[in-house]
């Protein structure tokens, strides 16, 4: 899998999105001129005299230009995945995405599990270490699916946290999710749990209380955590993880942070 394909409301979201953070942003580019090469500021917010008919060149050897050099580096980063994103929808619907009302209200969020708290979790909990862990840039994880889910996860631009913890008072237990996903963009995160082995009475026998303790707790399916069912441990099925993890996402955002216009129709 080399490319993902958002569900329209995702799609919507993080193209909105991307495109509040540009706002916000100097733009500009890189130029040579007489053989040293300057960043070329054409928008920067916070100096409205800047703009493409009164454009600021700075060396990028002198202090300001670093300091441009830096934000026009992100701005390009940030504006090359908007003009994916924008070129994908133009290539799916006949019309134009519509504008997002942020922030996005969710009809329930009994946890807190914000952006928040998302930042306040603190990683690799799990007490259990493999003798032979899956080691990947993401550091060392129990298993190869694990690395399967991790890589989709930033393909799909969703940051995670592996093995956070939370206490489950309905089962008197502190468990480690496998991964604590942030979907940003709509503040909020949710627990992913990849669930395999279950030729294995011990294993099956644990994931069925940390299922029941989740339930007694009122995170919900699909909402406050995430179940990804393998049941093949030796193919790891990609489009399903992405597909779970991206319907979550999408039935995360009401229609009503939607903003239609009429206008947007391309005849």
């Amino acid at each position: 899998m080399n490319r993902i394909f958002y569900p329209m409301k995702v799609h919507a979201v993080k193209l909105e999105y991307k495109r509040l953070e540009l706002e916000h942003m100097p733009h500009g580019h890189f130029t040579t001129y007489k053989g040293r090469k300057h960043v070329v500021i054409t928008y920067d917010p916070a100096r409205p005299k800047i703009s493409n008919k009164s454009k600021r060149l700075l060396l990028t050897t002198t202090q300001r230009g670093k300091a441009y050099s830096e934000q026009i580096n992100t701005y390009l980063m940030k504006k090359s995945e908007y003009d994916a994103l924008l070129s994908s929808w133009h290539a799916m619907y006949n019309f134009e995405p519509p504008k997002v009302r942020f922030p996005i209200r969710q009809y329930s969020d009994p946890h807190g599990m914000n952006n928040d708290f998302f930042s306040r979790q603190t990683d690799r909990c799990g007490p259990y270490v493999p003798k032979n862990p899956t080691v990947s840039d993401h550091g060392d994880l129990k298993s190869k699916n694990e690395l399967f889910g991790a890589d989709l996860l930033k393909m799909m631009d969703i940051p995670f946290k592996y093995e956070t913890e939370v206490y489950l008072p309905a089962i008197g237990e502190t468990i480690n999710p496998d991964y604590l996903v942030n979907f940003y963009e709509i503040d909020r995160c949710s627990y992913l749990e990849i669930l395999g082995m279950n030729d294995k009475v011990d294993y099956s026998l644990r994931t069925a209380t940390k299922i029941t303790g989740f339930s007694r707790e009122t995170y919900r399916p699909g909402k406050e955590v995430i179940y990804i069912h393998i049941y093949d441990r030796q193919n790891f099925d990609r489009d399903y993880f992405v597909s779970q993890v991206l319907s979550a996402f999408n039935d995360m955002i009401p229609d009503e942070a939607l903003d239609w216009e009429p206008t947007g129709m391309v005849i």
